[in-house]
């Protein structure tokens, strides 16, 4: 029974040795690629306020605004049953009976998937009188196949990286042992990157880089970046 377990211990012992040789033998490469992308966004969210108010000693509801507002959105042909939403709960509405002079407010969500209507937007929140227009966000419907090809590109670029500086001392690249994404993504900010802000009921964009064809219409680009950290085997 001590010689068989003798032998295991040997065994062992061989192939801890036999692996610490062979990972100290084996030569790498270490390297890094990097790759970026500046994205023109295609889905815009803006917010909507809409304020009670009186006009000629008449008070003009809110539910008489957002009806105005679900037909004029309707003839820009959105969707409003799926594209204009509630902003969030405290947005809703609640009518004070007992205090006849109150004038409410009411928040509501839009998203617009046509740069194209942006413009026609604001004319429309000027026809309306609405009380604030906010972008309050900006997207790519392809921002996941962006990503995908962005790392891809990372990837090859350390590969590229590793073959041109093997080269230079007359050597080859083998395969791929290790890879690691190092996201380097610009995160996104609402209201800081992507603001707009309606005052006396016009809009202006505070930002700068897609020219949209008009002065006051201007969306900075989504911009990625990725870094890929390789290590490739040298033959």
């Amino acid at each position: 029974m001590k010689t068989v377990t003798i032998a295991l211990l040997f065994i062992s012992a061989l192939t801890v040795t036999f692996y610490a040789q062979e990972k100290t033998d084996r030569r790498i490469i270490e390297v890094s690629g990097s790759a970026e992308r500046l994205i023109t966004p295609d889905e815009f969210t803006f917010k909507i306020t809409l304020n009670e108010r009186i006009e000629n000693k008449q008070k003009i509801t809110i539910e008489q605004q957002e009806a105005s507002l679900r037909d004029e959105l309707s003839k820009l042909g959105i969707d409003v049953a799926k594209d204009l939403t509630i902003f969030d709960i405290s947005s809703t509405y609640l009518r004070q009976k007992k205090v006849k002079d109150v004038l409410g407010t009411k928040d509501y969500r839009l998203k617009l998937r046509d740069l194209k209507k942006i413009a026609q937007l604001q004319d429309l929140a000027d026809r309306l009188n609405v009380g604030k227009l906010d972008l309050i966000d900006t997207e790519s419907s392809e921002i996941t196949r962006h990503r995908r090809e962005t790392k891809i590109e990372a990837i090859k670029a350390a590969k590229a990286k590793a073959e041109y500086l093997l080269e230079a001392v007359g050597e080859h690249i083998g395969k791929a042992i290790y890879l690691q994404e190092i996201s380097e993504e610009t995160p996104r900010v609402p209201y800081a990157n992507y603001s707009a802000n309606v005052s006396s009921n016009s809009l202006r964009v505070i930002s700068g880089g897609v020219d949209t064809g008009d002065d006051s219409l201007s969306f900075s680009q989504i911009k990625l970046r990725f870094v890929i950290l390789a290590k490739f085997e040298i033959q």
